[in-house]
């Protein structure tokens, strides 16, 4: 059996990755051989194409789909762990050593005149609390983006929501990571988890129970909809983000449990699609036409425009 990546490992290309390695979530525990995972012929990968191939690499190992599996690999992947730090991660895998928090601790926001890159672990201890990750990110956004506070404060909502997102819902994968990767212009953020997906989150509020799940996954991207109704959860997360990607022109891609919705420059595709067990998000903005929640407030919901909202 061979697990193969697309070519050209970028956003656009997601659904085909997930077409080639869903079969992968029916065989937990059964240790199936001769398996290979053929990424030899990858000619060019972008975050989010690193961070599935992570994940895919990580739910075989924690779930024993496969015994002794072959791993094939170009230049192009082995640059690419080299430059986003995940080379000690993977390797950790290839020679099946257990993945302890020392590998995730090598993690860390990196900045020069070109690029940002930021890998976050998604782990539940202090080491990674509100606090900690306000202090390791914001600093260093400031001084990349020349303090342009607009810029700072989307980039830091659209973050922190995808960071809100994984902790309140994929309470059993504690072995996720959120990697931004920018430049002055332009920003992608991407993060993928194998817990428990947005649409059964949302079928724990007896609202949505018994809605169609394509019809789930559309109700979560509009205002106040929220798995866990009366409590402090707004439900503004995924709709906030799909208002800064609409007004940025940007990107905006959900797969979670088989369906997928897609926001690319205001335009909105949604369906079914190959099964991932999780979620995956995936964010691209221009940074040319920045917009913060304030400004989003204050076209939609006017008497709202000075609420200050703390993400994390």
């Amino acid at each position: 059996m061979i697990f193969k990546s697309p070519q050209y490992f970028t956003s656009n290309y997601i659904l085909e990755f997930l077409e080639n390695s869903s079969a992968v979530f029916n065989m937990n525990e059964r240790a199936v051989p001769n398996v290979i995972m053929d990424y030899s012929k990858i000619k060019e990968i972008s975050i989010i194409g690193l961070l599935l191939l992570y994940k895919f690499i990580d739910y075989t190992y924690q779930n024993y789909c496969f015994k002794n599996p072959d791993m094939l690999v170009g230049d192009v992947i082995e640059d690419a762990w080299e430059k986003y730090e995940f080379e000690d991660l993977i390797n950790r895998y290839i020679l099946n050593k257990d993945i302890t928090e020392q590998a995730y601790k090598k993690f860390k926001v990196k900045v020069d005149e070109n690029f940002i890159i930021a890998p976050q672990p998604l782990l539940r201890s202090t080491q990674y609390s509100s606090e900690s990750l306000k202090n390791e990110f914001l600093p260093k956004l400031h001084k990349y983006y020349n303090n342009n506070e607009k810029i700072v404060q989307m980039l830091f909502t659209c973050l922190s929501e995808v960071l809100l997102n994984f902790w309140e819902h994929a309470v059993d994968d504690n072995r996720s990571i959120v990697v931004a990767d920018g430049t002055k212009t332009k920003i992608e953020i991407a993060c993928a988890d194998t817990g428990s997906g947005l649409i059964s989150s949302l079928k724990g509020n007896p609202k949505y129970e018994k809605l169609p799940h394509e019809y789930i996954l559309s109700k979560a991207f509009e205002r106040g909809v929220t798995s866990k109704e009366k409590t402090h959860h707004m439900g503004y997360g995924l709709w906030i983000i799909n208002e800064i990607v609409n007004r940025s022109k940007g990107k905006f891609h959900v797969y979670t449990e088989g369906f997928y919705y897609k926001n690319e420059y205001g335009k909105v595709k949604k369906g079914k699609c190959a099964y991932w067990k999780g979620t995956i998000i995936y964010i691209y903005l221009p940074l040319t036409k920045p917009t913060t929640f304030s400004d989003i407030l204050k076209t939609t919901s006017p008497n709202l425009s000075s609420i200050k909202v703390n993400f994390l």
